[in-house]
């Protein structure tokens, strides 16, 4: 599927759960967006950097279900995490955060230092059982104030049951945060029916994007109850006031904007966006999962080092084989592009992976598992 649309490497490349292929658009939307209006130097360069992350905006909102006014663009997930720590409304004797010892390690960083404002990280068990929304059950505690949610781990390779664990922990008044990261673009997301607080994710990785332009959506109920402390002039209700006694924040997800944003990440981003419009979420996660099923069919289950069940996987996998140096070596030689996690061999299948990927990967692995 739309292979043409990316600049392709020498060897099939399974490493999108790291970075996604670089859309052939990408350089001409950086110049026309960015580049072009800086050239011209003069007062339109601002308003067109400003349409140009605008435009962005309005591209991924029907991508992951929103509406584009409540997405806030970010520099990246951790500092989108940052910023919601510190806008939490209070919540007497709730002083819990619970994660997962699976979610990825920067999420840990940041709650772990929440210890400075009072809470407390309380870390579900890995494993499999997490696709069961009873397996979260200690995050709805009575003292929890904040659950964070992968909507599918990096390294498990598991996709949660997002809706119905965010239906369980705001029924007991737990906040909910959603990370999408290794799910945007090849599984769909759907912030409207997650009905979470907070989604976070990344254009880096299935949105094809590259570096730079991550994003925040805020639902617009609990919206009004965040006081960020980390704010700038694009927190303002109106950035262009210039009253520097007066600030009030911006109605919406703006208010944890922060200060004078980037533009060329977002420029970058939109060419990714478009192709992954166009082919349409749905019919690249079928894809992605027909793929994922000739693989997992075709290698023995006892290889597989992360969550492969149908319906509970995204579209990564880890393969430990009894040969590590020598599907190494194999590997190589086909100029797989991949990475390693684990004790093991990670993968990852996307819309510009085929048939013919498929098979040059399970002929570099099958002498070694």
């Amino acid at each position: 599927m739309r292979s043409a649309e990316f600049n392709r490497p020498q060897g099939p490349y399974f490493l999108s759960h790291s970075v996604g292929l670089m859309p052939l658009s990408a350089r001409q939307a950086l110049d026309e967006a960015y580049f072009a209006p800086w050239a011209a130097g003069d007062s339109g360069t601002w308003p067109k950097w400003l349409a140009a992350v605008e435009t962005w905006r309005a591209a991924l909102a029907p991508i992951i279900g929103a509406r584009p006014g409540d997405i806030c663009p970010q520099t990246n997930i951790s500092s989108a995490l940052t910023k919601i720590l510190g806008a939490l409304p209070a919540a007497p004797g709730r002083r819990k955060i619970a994660l997962c010892e699976e979610d990825f390690p920067t999420v840990g960083f940041v709650f772990g230092e929440a210890r400075r404002l009072g809470f407390e990280p309380y870390f579900l068990k890995s494993g499999a059982h997490l696709a069961d929304p009873d397996a979260w059950a200690p995050a709805f505690a009575d003292d929890v104030h904040l659950v964070h949610v992968t909507h599918v781990f990096s390294n498990l390779g598991l996709l949660t049951p997002v809706a119905e664990i965010v239906r369980r922990a705001k029924e007991k008044g737990v906040i909910a945060i959603v990370d999408a990261a290794q799910s945007a673009g090849a599984v769909e997301v759907d912030v409207g029916a997650f009905n979470a607080d907070f989604v976070t994710g990344t254009s880096l990785k299935y949105l094809c994007g590259g570096a730079g332009a991550s994003w925040l959506w805020v639902n617009p109920d609990i919206a009004p109850e965040c006081a960020p402390v980390d704010v700038g002039w694009f927190s303002h209700e109106n950035p262009f006031e210039f009253d520097i006694r007066r600030f009030a924040y911006a109605a919406g997800a703006n208010r944890f904007w922060g200060g004078t944003p980037s533009v060329a990440p977002y420029a970058i981003a939109r060419a990714g966006l478009e192709i992954i419009a166009r082919a349409g979420v749905r019919a690249i996660a079928a894809g992605n999962q027909a793929l994922f099923d000739r693989i997992a069919a075709s290698l023995p289950e006892r290889a597989f080092a992360s969550h492969v069940t149908k319906g509970e996987r995204g579209s990564s996998f880890i393969v430990r084989p009894r040969d590590l140096p020598g599907a190494r070596q194999a590997l190589g030689a086909e100029r797989i592009a991949h990475d390693e996690r684990a004790g093991g061999l990670r993968f990852s299948v996307h819309l510009y992976n085929d048939e013919s990927d498929a098979g040059r990967l399970l002929d570099a692995l099958r002498r070694f598992v």
